[in-house]
């Protein structure tokens, strides 16, 4: 975009992250492993047309486990499916989206909530949506249920009622209390540990151990001693990260630089410290997520490079679609 071009816009939308497209997904993982990790969402809070707010699933013989519904979730399947030759479609078919771990219940990281309950219903998803999160989940549902009571009606009793079953808008939720095993079956044990964000009294992270591979969805927030234990020698780590170099760029965290530091390092990690904890703990790799990367002029991966000159393991920003 030209400077003329720039100037025509207000602040916010002159960014050049928004202009900048990262590029298509890629797959890091074989096409035969047993367990994969696909990444719905690579973006923050921010609205980015190249980035779904933030998302995950780790796929398990074909079952899908979600992790946190940010915007754009429901799109972001549709990207997932349709990359890598289609090598994730059968995992991701609507059917299949019927356990979500929700890290906290920030906006950007619930605000997909409403799709994932209701759509996959409208393509024949029967079993009701089982969602793990902290305590406070089952505000949260009971309360998009009930805002989507006329939705729900319509679709039971209106002229698609044949159409439909009567049992895939329902959910099912657990909120978890305190660190520990959360879930199990033939397919994956997963753990939830604490780590702070804020003043959230309850964000979680997940390990997730499979037969193949131990991964580890950090979601936002600082280092902590279940944080690590979780982590150690963990195949992949996948964590948020925000900038040093460029924070006083921030969008948000106050009008003055003192304000931004005080405030965003309330909520997240530096790359300095991201590095020295992921090089204790023996992680294999990182992939970033939910970056909060600032730089001007923007690059892609100005915030990866910020890592790797602390960080001498294998590292990766991430992208939509991008299959690990």
């Amino acid at each position: 975009m030209g400077k003329d071009k720039q100037k025509l816009l207000s602040p916010f939308w002159a960014g050049a992250e928004v202009q900048v497209d990262p590029g298509p997904p890629r797959l890091f993982a074989s096409k035969d492993a047993n367990t994969h990790v696909v990444v719905l969402g690579s973006g923050a809070v921010a609205p980015n047309p190249y980035k779904n707010g933030p998302a995950g699933a780790v796929v398990v013989n074909k079952q899908p486990y979600l992790i946190d519904a940010g915007e754009g979730v429901w799109r972001g399947f549709a990207k997932a499916a349709t990359a890598h030759d289609g090598l994730l479609a059968d995992s991701l078919d609507p059917t299949k989206i019927t356990k979500l771990f929700l890290t906290h219940l920030h906006s950007d990281h619930t605000v997909g909530l409403p799709s994932l309950m209701f759509l996959p219903w409208c393509y024949a998803r029967s079993e009701p949506l089982t969602i793990y999160g902290p305590v406070g989940t089952e505000r949260l549902v009971s309360s998009i249920t009930d805002a989507y009571h006329g939705d729900i009606q319509e679709r039971l009793y209106g002229p698609e009622a044949e159409a439909k079953n009567s049992t895939g808008w329902k959910t099912i939720v657990h909120e978890i209390a305190e660190t520990g095993l959360v879930f199990e079956d033939e397919n994956v044990k997963i753990e939830a540990f604490h780590h702070t964000h804020g003043s959230f009294a309850q964000n979680f992270g997940y390990r997730f151990t499979t037969r193949d591979r131990v991964i580890v969805w950090a979601g936002d927030g600082q280092t902590s001693d279940s944080f690590f234990e979780a982590s150690k020698n963990a195949d992949v780590l996948f964590c948020e990260l925000s900038t040093v170099d460029d924070l006083g760029n921030a969008v948000w965290g106050g009008s003055t630089f003192e304000e931004k530091q005080k405030i965003i390092w309330a909520y997240h990690l530096k790359p300095q410290e991201l590095a020295q904890f992921a090089s204790d703990a023996n992680v294999k790799k990182i992939v970033l997520i939910h970056e909060c990367n600032y730089s001007d002029p923007y690059e892609n991966e100005a915030l990866l490079e910020e890592l790797k000159r602390d960080y001498s393991g294998e590292a990766i920003s991430s992208r939509d679609a991008d299959v690990h």
